[in-house]
């Protein structure tokens, strides 16, 4: 089952219980300003304008702390000129295990003359309490190859998030992905047997994560608690009731961040 929510997940979180999430992926706008051509549009990534989501990068971390169930792990994607910054705020609330580096391959952009080729990403591991993995160990060094970005231009491979999901998730958990992008965590987890909640503010990778999304767990009854098609009214239920909701019992609309 799987809830999707189109707006500010900061906004979101905050509706949601205490302790309700097993686990936590996700890949942050890494606030560089980074333009692409993805698709033939020369557009830049939402919210990644160096003020966004730096500017309220405590507060993300408080919230992830708070929804995030005990002895259990949060990952986050991010680069080597910002990982400091979200190695201390995420170190004031977890314990930071350790810098998973993504080997994905592959040519880079930049300074194709005055720079080295990035081939790599890195993945901030840490944990609420005693986190233990399942499987056999391995390396913080991963080699996955980098995937076609057919829908998004920092879209990361379901091998890879497979792999996140088995080590530190079982069979039923709830993994919660606040910038859910095109979905593509969300799809490593119902291929895997897990439920999952994403938040995506960007309307257009919204509707390309609900379509791929519903192609994996097609809609019924049955999951009608944990799955919405977007706007202001946070997921329902045992597992997500509201805190601290207007009397209305919905969330203000998303205001944009300037």
């Amino acid at each position: 089952m799987f809830t999707l929510h189109n707006g500010d997940c900061l906004q979101y979180m905050r509706s949601m219980q205490s302790e309700s999430v097993d686990c936590i992926i996700t890949d942050p706008p890494y606030g560089i300003n980074i333009k692409t051509g993805f698709n033939g549009d020369d557009k830049s990534i939402s919210y990644d304008d160096g003020f966004s989501v730096m500017f309220f990068l405590d507060e993300y971390v408080k919230q992830w702390n708070r929804i995030l169930k005990p002895n259990s792990a949060i990952y986050v994607f991010t680069r080597y000129d910002v990982m400091p910054y979200w190695w201390i705020r995420m170190k004031g609330c977890f314990d930071m295990k350790n810098c998973i580096v993504w080997s994905k391959g592959g040519g880079g952009t930049g300074d194709l003359k005055g720079n080295y080729i990035g081939t790599h990403e890195m993945i901030l591991f840490g944990a609420k309490g005693r986190h233990i993995l399942s499987g056999k160990r391995e390396s913080n060094v991963w080699e996955y190859s980098k995937c076609k970005p057919d829908l998004h231009p920092m879209q990361k491979p379901v091998d890879l998030l497979s792999n996140i999901i088995f080590h530190s998730t079982k069979e039923g958990d709830v993994i919660f992905d606040p910038f859910s992008g095109s979905g593509q965590t969300g799809k490593a987890a119902l291929i895997n047997g897990r439920s999952f909640i994403g938040c995506e503010i960007d309307e257009r990778y919204y509707r390309l994560a609900q379509s791929g999304l519903e192609s994996i767990e097609p809609f019924t009854p049955s999951n009608n608690r944990l799955h919405l098609t977007g706007g202001t009214v946070p997921a329902q239920g045992d597992l997500f009731t509201p805190e601290d909701l207007p009397s209305e019992g919905k969330l203000p609309a998303p205001t944009p961040r300037r």
